[in-house]
């Protein structure tokens, strides 16, 4: 595992202790050394930090690739973000898991990556779902939350209308919705809105 956070490791290791199946071969609080690690022991898994203290996601991924080529990377992360779930797609890593994942969801994910399947986490359509009960209102559509993280990367309305095939004026009508579900009363709002809630 590589976590900057030794309450992290210190949890993991009581959830492990607690699995016949899983067992701790090293553990690292920074990017390198678990790189170090990964070199010498050639682990069947990697629980990786997205945010590590030293190197961005992408390096830690591709310098694991190459010490330890058959080494599954499960991204082990505080919130699992539809933002990360296309970084699993793009960087090709195995797997995602939430810090607030259950035991039984942990092993279980665990067992799908190093059996061979790709485990990105829950889907968008649930992810949705979980940011309207806090809320407590009517959830995001798909299509808001794809206009809404547009926005969030500074995209404009005619922008985002040329990408995802759209009048303006439909786009406009889109994000009045988002906006009137969250409660914000500007884009600025709920793109911070957006981020509390895991949703960026």
């Amino acid at each position: 595992m590589i976590d900057a956070h030794p309450v992290v490791h210190l949890g993991l290791g009581l959830l492990v202790g607690a699995d016949e199946r899983l067992r701790i071969a090293g553990a690292a609080q920074c990017g390198q050394d678990g790189i170090d690690g990964a070199r010498r022991m050639r682990p069947d898994l990697v629980l990786l930090d997205p945010w590590l203290p030293d190197m961005l996601l992408s390096d830690a991924v591709r310098r694991l690739r190459a010490v330890a080529p058959g080494t599954r990377i499960v991204l082990f992360a505080e919130h699992v973000t539809p933002t990360l779930r296309d970084e699993v797609r793009q960087l090709g890593v195995d797997g995602c898991l939430g810090k607030d994942a259950s035991a039984e969801r942990f092993s279980e994910v665990l067992a799908r990556v190093v059996a061979g399947e790709v485990v990105s986490g829950q889907g968008l359509d649930e992810s949705l779902r979980l940011a309207a009960s806090k809320l407590r209102g009517p959830a995001l559509t798909p299509r808001e939350h794809e206009i809404l993280r547009r926005v969030a990367k500074g995209e404009s309305n005619a922008e985002i209308a040329e990408v995802v095939f759209l009048a303006p004026t439909t786009v406009k009508s889109y994000l009045q919705s988002a906006l009137r579900k969250l409660g914000a009363r500007n884009r600025v709002e709920a793109v911070f809105k957006l981020g509390e809630l895991g949703l960026l």
